[in-house]
């Protein structure tokens, strides 16, 4: 600790006072010397007396509060005072002392005052460690939720099939960097394509590893299933493997040929909508329950063909997570609604989507959203 007095005798005497109250002091006579002390020795707190010839108290105190090293800035500071008026508090703590003491000086009060600043200064030493950890545990969580993006983005195919008599529109955004939806396509042989999507638990990295292994069980299913049906039987059959029960997702399957036949399954997933070119709607699931919460999935799956002008809607249940003014969720007939009133073309997708915000109250949706829609052409 460092004591800063131009009184020998004071000086001498709080010096020694100090010292029985277990503290190891430095000691200055003027405000230039104790200047000198503070970038030269290590104290972990001052006492200025407020009055001294040349640099006083409050000079000294203002240049430790703008010194260089931040250290030194945040070193506290007490301030002895010859005078107990308001102007004079004043004036120490403008100055940026953390505390003053009136002289005659108390050994007990000033040992009391001294000691809550240095628990003060090691409550403060501590959140201020404790928010660099904090901050370097922030820096590695979004350094891995990127290289979570990133990996997911690439399950996410860039390119539109190319299937005879048919428009492919897509859309993904989830609510985080990294979310739980996922979807893809393969071709199954004779032009015909399937189209997956899935949606599993939670967001984040932890979702990101979640939606990698759905996109690669649903790519490993396609080379050997021939139905929507068969795949998520498949699906659902390795994922028990691998959980046994303690997880689950949500999926659906729909294969379509150039012809304009669509065969659909899902299990546990938000029905198909088809839109008709007359506008009226038609509905198609779930034929079985969810991913990975039973040995066997119902082999049910629905058929439809669609004409030029008809529009099939596949989608995660983030559509209809947006809610209204008054602050309910959107029913899943919002969907519906919607896909009914937009104009069937290029921008479907776009059209639904920019309903559901308009109707709701505005706020960010709380879950991801992704879907396909098939447009027969």
């Amino acid at each position: 600790m460092l004591l800063a007095d131009d009184d020998a005798v004071s000086r001498k005497l709080l010096s020694a006072a100090l010292q029985r109250s277990g503290f190891e002091m430095l000691v200055a006579a003027t405000g230039e010397e104790a200047l000198q002390l503070i970038g030269t020795a290590e104290a972990d707190l001052i006492v200025l007396d407020f009055e001294m010839p040349g640099l006083n108290g409050a000079e000294v105190c203002h240049r430790v509060r703008t010194h260089a090293r931040e250290d030194l800035r945040s070193l506290p500071v007490i301030m002895l005072t010859a005078h107990a008026g308001e102007a004079e508090e004043i004036g120490c703590l403008q100055a940026g002392a953390n505390d003053f003491v009136t002289k005659p000086v108390s050994r007990e009060i000033l040992t009391a005052r001294i000691q809550t600043q240095l628990r003060l200064g090691a409550l403060s030493d501590e959140l201020r460690w404790r928010n660099e950890e904090l901050a370097r545990w922030r820096t590695a969580q979004e350094a891995d939720l990127a290289a979570a993006q990133a990996t997911q983005r690439a399950l996410i195919p860039a390119m539109r099939p190319p299937i005879s008599g048919w428009s492919v529109q897509t859309m993904y955004q989830p609510v985080i960097q990294v979310g739980g939806d996922v979807f893809g396509w393969r071709p199954m042989g004779h032009g015909r394509w399937l189209f997956w999507l899935a949606d599993a638990t939670g967001h984040g990295a932890a979702a990101a590893l979640f939606t990698a292994l759905a996109a690669q069980l649903f790519h490993q299913a396609c080379e050997t299933a021939g139905t929507p049906a068969e795949v998520l039987q498949s699906v659902n059959a390795a994922f028990r493997e691998f959980f046994h029960g303690r997880s689950f997702m949500t999926g659906c399957c729909a294969l379509v040929d150039p012809a304009g036949t669509l065969t659909f399954s899902s299990a546990g997933h938000p029905p198909l909508l088809v839109r008709r070119k007359d506008g009226t709607l038609e509905s198609f699931g779930p034929h079985s329950t969810l991913l990975g919460f039973q040995d066997h999935l119902s082999d049910g799956q629905s058929e439809v063909t669609l004409a030029a002008g008809d529009a099939a809607l596949l989608y995660s249940d983030g559509l209809f997570a947006f809610k209204k003014p008054d602050g309910e969720r959107f029913a899943l007939s919002a969907v519906a609604d919607t896909l009914g009133a937009a104009t069937p073309g290029a921008t479907l997708l776009d059209q639904v989507l920019a309903r559901l915000r308009g109707g709701s109250n505005s706020e960010p949706c709380e879950d991801d959203l992704a879907a396909i829609a098939l447009l027969k052409i």
